[in-house]
């Protein structure tokens, strides 16, 4: 007898899209729980940075996996299948609805697709070796390598994500097959969850873009450069480069810690960075099959836009009046 599917309702999309808000209105609404799916919001100490939800955020809504792992902690999308799995089954067995939140658009897919992924191909001693040439070579160096030996998983890999390189390269020395056969094969998983995205956007970019630019000044006004700073002093006196350095906001200004830039060109990196990020997530979720997109600048009022993002998850199958729907 196969398993009745878990309703999970998913708010993604590009960064600046006020996710959070309507995750939050979700919640209060129909009795749900926030599952963050941000691959840097997972990692304490980094609020600004990170964008993570503010106090009267988390105190509006349960929210979980936002800021429990110590930045030196690494943390695989493996990892995150298997974390937000089990707080998704805890949230339904209360009998309230998981409404994911987030716009790391691997996670979501992953999650939500039932990927599953294999422990073979790793070890420690080679995959530190792929880092210490990252940092001598630079990382487009490996990523031309892996469009030598495996162009599908390169297509799938942003060239400046050099831990999702370094993975691949690790799983196909190690396994002699390209890393995307064996994401092929985890591709063939079925769901456990009946869900849908409900995608946020603008229809003008130029808004989206504007709206990017503002958040950056506000996080400067809220303390990001202090918040960086101490992130870096520990970073130079761990020796080390941990996952969480790769993020916006972060990256941009170790080069203004060093002397190397201005803070205006920094912040300028920032923001150019930030915009470009939020391209590739429209990209990345335009792709996807179970999502509906609700671009902000179509609606009369936040309020009309939370009246179509329930009449959606009605229309897939994840909520039904006053319950969510049991497959």
């Amino acid at each position: 007898m196969t398993a009745a599917k878990i309703p999970v309702a998913a708010v993604v999309g590009p960064t600046a899209t006020g996710k959070t808000e309507l995750g939050i209105q979700l919640c209060q609404r129909l009795g749900g729980e926030i599952v963050s799916c941000d691959s840097m919001q997972v990692y304490r100490g980094l609020p600004i940075g990170t964008a993570q939800p503010t106090a009267e955020e988390l105190a509006a809504a349960p929210h979980h996996l936002i800021g429990f792992l110590d930045v030196e902690q690494p943390f695989s999308v493996s990892d995150y299948v298997d974390a937000a799995g089990q707080v998704i089954r805890e949230i339904s067995g209360r009998g309230k609805l998981p409404i994911l939140v987030g716009g790391t658009g691997l996670y979501a897919r992953s999650l939500l697709r039932g990927f599953s992924f294999e422990e073979r191909g790793r070890d420690d001693a080679l995959r530190q070796r792929l880092f210490q040439e990252a940092e001598e070579q630079g990382t487009e160096a490996l990523y031309q390598r892996l469009e030598q030996l495996d162009p599908k998983a390169a297509e799938e890999i942003h060239p400046h994500n050099v831990k999702r390189v370094i993975r691949a390269l690790e799983y196909i020395q190690l396994c002699g097959e390209p890393f995307s056969a064996q994401a092929e094969r985890s591709h063939s998983a079925q769901s456990p969850y009946q869900y849908v995205m409900l995608c946020l956007g603008y229809e003008n970019r130029e808004t989206l873009y504007r709206r990017i630019d503002a958040r950056v000044d506000k996080m400067l006004e809220q303390g990001l450069l202090p918040e960086a700073q101490a992130f870096y002093s520990r970073c130079q006196q761990a020796g080390s480069i941990p996952t969480a350095a790769q993020a916006i906001g972060y990256k941009e200004l170790f080069p203004y810690f060093r002397g190397e830039v201005s803070l205006e060109e920094a912040v300028e990196a920032i923001k150019r960075e930030s915009r470009r990020y939020a391209k590739r997530q429209i990209t990345w979720f335009k792709r996807e099959e179970q999502v509906e997109f609700l671009p902000i600048d179509a609606f009369p009022s936040r309020q009309a836009l939370l009246e179509d993002a329930v009449s959606l998850l009605g229309k897939w199958g994840v909520w039904k009046g006053g319950n969510a729907c049991e497959q």
